[in-house]
């Protein structure tokens, strides 16, 4: 399978994949050949059994949260302990081979012989990895959302803005972000692609207001908001036909004289000199390519759409501008 095929898929996709279907296929990489499928059933078990932890002595501990606790209660009730019984595992073979992760080696008689991975295991176990690391490289979001939040304050000298618009240049935003927003500003916009908001009943949407894009062109007039914010600007952009220029220099266009942007992207990262860390750090990269920029691609990005005055830096890896509209 090619790689770009695995490029277009998304975690949607993966949704009906289990635990130990994703061990098998991590285990069967290891192995590196083909196996007999009773001695793979062997060598996970013994795998699982390692991996487990001893419930009995940890819920005697008395320092264990609420959670804790009926987490392990619910581990004791599934007799933790027991093996995979091979009917259940057999039938996650059968689910993975329909899937095309796995081949099944027929003998002469048509009766399964070995196992081995095909080329789509190699790269779903690594689009899960990839996923995995992009959604937990900043695990404290409410507190980088503050720290990056101090560092813009600092720069520009302003507490709030009077009109600020929240832009996600897909069908995906953070209601966690736009209830940060509401606190720094009167008036908060959101622009995205999703159509309908009504679907949404969050309270982190109430006083909201939801703008949209006609023929290439923001609803909002001319010299409207102080600012606008793009969390997680991208290289290559599905965003109603836009190039990412052109939605700059809308932004630009109903941001108000002397108002300004802030556009943060993922910065550039370099490699350890360790292969194990470097192999991450590579996986990584693939993941978030779309939106590593380097400052002099977001510098020219903002200068070609007409914003003077530009500042950018990095706080904590992620790359983020400053840009003026000139009164």
């Amino acid at each position: 399978m090619s790689v770009s095929i695995i490029e277009k898929l998304g975690i949607g996709d993966f949704m009906d994949l289990n635990m130990l279907e994703i061990i098998t296929l991590d285990q069967l990489l290891r192995f590196g050949k083909p196996v007999v499928r009773h001695s793979l059933y062997v060598i996970i078990n013994e795998y699982l059994k390692n991996k487990k932890i001893n419930i009995t002595d940890t819920l005697l501990s008395n320092n264990l949260r609420n959670c804790e606790k009926k987490f392990l209660k619910e581990l004791k009730n599934k007799n933790h302990n027991s093996n995979i019984s091979t009917s259940s595992f057999y039938n996650n073979l059968n689910n993975l081979e329909k899937k095309g992760f796995i081949k099944f080696n027929e003998d002469e008689k048509g009766k399964i012989e070995t196992i081995e991975a095909t080329p789509l295991t190699k790269n779903t176990i690594r689009f899960l990895l990839q996923f995995f690391m992009d959604t937990t490289v900043i695990p404290d979001y409410p507190k980088f959302d503050k720290s990056i939040t101090a560092q813009i304050q600092k720069r520009t000298g302003l507490e709030k803005v009077e009109s600020l618009m929240a832009a996600w240049l897909e069908k995906h935003v953070s209601f966690r972000l736009i209830s940060f927003l509401k606190q720094l500003s009167s008036e908060v916009f959101v622009l995205s692609k999703i159509e309908n908001y009504d679907e949404y009943a969050v309270k982190e949407l109430e006083n909201v207001h939801f703008s949209k894009i006609f023929k290439n062109l923001i609803r909002e007039p001319d010299n409207m908001l102080d600012l606008v914010v793009v969390p997680l600007y991208k290289k290559k952009i599905d965003f109603f036909d836009m190039s990412r220029i052109e939605i700059l220099k809308e932004f630009y266009r109903i941001i108000v004289p002397n108002g300004f942007i802030v556009v943060v992207c993922k910065a550039e990262f370099p490699l350890t000199q360790d292969r194990a860390a470097d192999e991450l750090l590579n996986i990584y990269r693939e993941s978030i390519s779309n939106s590593i920029f380097s400052k002099d691609e977001l510098n020219g990005d903002l200068k070609n759409a007409g914003f003077k005055n530009i500042e950018i830096f990095n706080h904590k890896g992620m790359l983020t501008a400053l840009g003026y509209k000139e009164g």
